[in-house]
């Protein structure tokens, strides 16, 4: 992992498409809902924002695909990337259930890719440190286009579910959105 030096940070969805959409079960959730919800675009976005900064603190090349809430298509995401030939593509999601029981952490990679498999596993590992919530692994996902369109290793994270209860009192902790980003990027230098 010691030989990325660039980064290119996609932050999904966003513009029109909100991603997950959820209600406010932690009365400190509030403060990061968007007309009394919480939409996984604002969050990847924010959290998106601190991987980036604490990237370039760490030294890294890094490439903030989308700073702010419009729409930009999966196409434009994986070929601006490949353009920059960075070394790795991350893409950055919170995830979402109909059950407000679902959380936990877990991490997409293409099959195959050597690469992504270990950024995915180390980046896991540290995600999972970070918010002590229940490791849902890291899995093999050939269906994703910003992990099958890249010409460089690709991994994609869920950091937790927005949908649900208990992980929504890891979000609205303080020190989430600086906690998750120091082991995102901790996790890519390796441990």
């Amino acid at each position: 992992m010691n030989k990325i030096k660039s980064i290119a940070i996609d932050v999904g969805h966003g513009g029109k498409d909100p991603g997950a959409v959820a209600d406010l079960y932690d009365d400190g959730a509030a403060r990061l809902a968007n007309r009394g919800r919480l939409l996984e675009k604002d969050l990847n976005l924010r959290l998106g924002a601190e991987v980036f900064g604490q990237a370039l603190e760490a030294g890294f090349d890094a490439h903030l695909l989308r700073g702010g809430d419009y729409d930009q298509s999966l196409g434009q995401r994986t070929d601006l990337a490949n353009r920059l030939g960075v070394d790795l593509f991350l893409s950055i999601h919170h995830n979402g259930a109909a059950s407000a029981a679902a959380g936990g952490t877990e991490t997409f990679y293409f099959p195959g890719s050597q690469g992504g498999e270990l950024a995915a596993r180390l980046v896991q590992a540290a995600m999972v440190e970070a918010l002590g919530l229940a490791d849902r692994g890291i899995k093999a996902a050939d269906n994703l286009h910003v992990l099958r369109a890249t010409g460089m290793p690709a991994i994609l994270i869920e950091p937790l579910f927005l949908t649900g209860e208990a992980d929504q009192v890891i979000l609205c902790d303080g020190g989430y959105f600086r906690r998750l980003a120091q082991a995102i990027v901790g996790g890519i230098l390796g441990g």
